[in-house]
């Protein structure tokens, strides 16, 4: 899930409004929606606890939730329903997603959970704002916090040993402010894959236990990262920087001639689909050309490859997520669930 309009959200809802139920509002389908996930059903979460379920992708009916958070991401397994978001909350629903509990709520950490990914129903990981990394292995009957300097640049990384050093106590509260903010953390073929602020791009091959952070000459934020195939990686964020690795190499810069920032990915058919703020949707035909980053150059005399269109929805809400249900592009936006034609 992204989640670049989902960190502009202050965290504005205090402890006795989180606790209570969702609104359930009337016109919810245009409210702002952050992330959809979908197996043979879909799951929508958005501001103030909205949560919506569909089975056929066509009619979406709101459940009630015991939060009025704002929700940014949630994912599936089987029955199993997870929703994460501000307030460091953490909602499952064991039925489908026709009702819910509160599984971890503490506001006072005054930071968001902006991803959630389950590899089985027992285990699964939360990140969110500032290093925000909670872990679960008895279906969230419990989660515990993590923290993982591997995933700084390696000039902090080395600060950081310089201060452990001389004091145990101060490495962690150093690591717990310096931390980078994780917006999203994609699974494929048993590794994880994880995208944030500061240039961050790393992978695990052990659940997120350990990570390794790749090089990218890029310092700004990166808000998704999926796979094109066994061999090649797409991470898109700020500005619409678009970066790919192919075949484990350098990552490599993608030029699009477009600034939207760009918040996730959806790759249908062989094309690659980027989703973005003002309703821009960046597409291009694989291979993907690349060429050299210049942060310089004028946007005036840029020439895109032929391989890459920009469109854009016709409201020009910011589209945040989409997924593949039911013969249907189910995206969600800042103005509410959309049906793309891709």
């Amino acid at each position: 899930m992204n989640k670049a309009i989902a960190a502009c959200f202050a965290a504005s809802f205090s402890i006795s409004v989180s606790a209570q139920d969702a609104f359930v509002a009337p016109l919810v389908e245009q409210s702002v929606l952050l992330d959809v996930a979908a197996t043979d059903y879909a799951i929508v979460v958005g501001e103030r606890g909205h949560i919506l379920k569909s089975t056929d992708g066509s009619t979406f009916s709101q459940v009630s939730v015991p939060s009025r958070a704002t929700l940014t991401a949630t994912t599936i397994v089987g029955n199993n329903v997870w929703a994460v978001g501000h307030d460091a909350v953490i909602l499952h629903s064991s039925d489908s997603g026709d009702s819910w509990e509160v599984q971890n709520l503490q506001p006072e950490l005054e930071r968001p959970f902006l991803d959630v990914v389950f590899f089985d129903e027992q285990h699964g990981i939360a990140v969110g704002a500032y290093g925000l990394f909670y872990r679960t292995m008895d279906g969230g009957v419990s989660w515990n916090a993590e923290m993982h300097a591997t995933l700084l640049d390696p000039y902090d990384q080395e600060y950081l040993d310089s201060v452990r050093e001389e004091s145990e106590e101060f490495y962690l509260q150093e690591l717990e402010s310096i931390l980078p903010h994780i917006n999203r953390v994609t699974m494929h073929d048993e590794k994880l894959y994880l995208a944030g602020e500061a240039g961050l791009l790393a992978m695990s091959d052990d659940y997120g236990k350990n990570w390794q952070r790749y090089d990218v000459d890029y310092m700004g934020s990166f808000f998704d990262i999926a796979p094109l195939d066994d061999a090649s990686f797409l991470a898109v964020g700020l500005r619409g920087n678009i970066f790919v690795m192919k075949d484990g190499a350098t990552w490599e810069y993608v030029n699009t001639c477009d600034t939207s920032t760009l918040n996730s990915i959806h790759v249908i058919n062989g094309e690659v689909h980027s989703l973005g703020n003002n309703g821009v949707i960046v597409s291009a035909q694989r291979p993907l050309t690349t060429s050299y980053l210049d942060p310089y150059a004028n946007p005036a005399s840029c020439e895109k490859p032929d391989n890459v269109s920009v469109t854009q929805v016709e409201d020009k809400s910011a589209l945040l997520n989409a997924v593949s249900f039911n013969d249907k592009v189910i995206a969600v936006s800042s103005n509410g669930i959309k049906l793309l034609d891709l």
